[in-house]
């Protein structure tokens, strides 16, 4: 199934078993989460400096993570194809 919009994503379920399959511990909190065109992003926090870290994940789908350049902490993730990302981690 296609996620068509937010509505049809489980985005709690997608980062929780992200995190099993990438072993990277991500922040609970999350104050925004936008679906454009299959790339979905989410934002965990504002940076307190430059978002110029940019870590991609152990993933076949394109999942990049941010991090604040001050602080080091994960402050966003961007999944390039989100239908490609659930079906590899058996969510879709």
């Amino acid at each position: 199934m296609a996620a068509r919009s937010l509505l049809d994503l489980d985005v709690k379920a997608l980062l929780k078993r992200l995190e099993e399959v990438s072993r990277v511990k991500l922040p609970e909190s999350v104050i925004e989460v936008s679906l454009v065109r299959g790339v979905l992003h989410v934002r965990f926090s504002y940076p307190k400096g430059a978002e110029i870290e940019v870590e991609p994940l152990d993933t076949k789908a394109p999942a990049l993570l941010f991090r604040d350049s001050e602080t080091g902490e994960v402050t966003a993730l961007d999944v390039v194809d989100v239908d490609a990302l659930l079906e590899e981690l058996g969510l879709a």
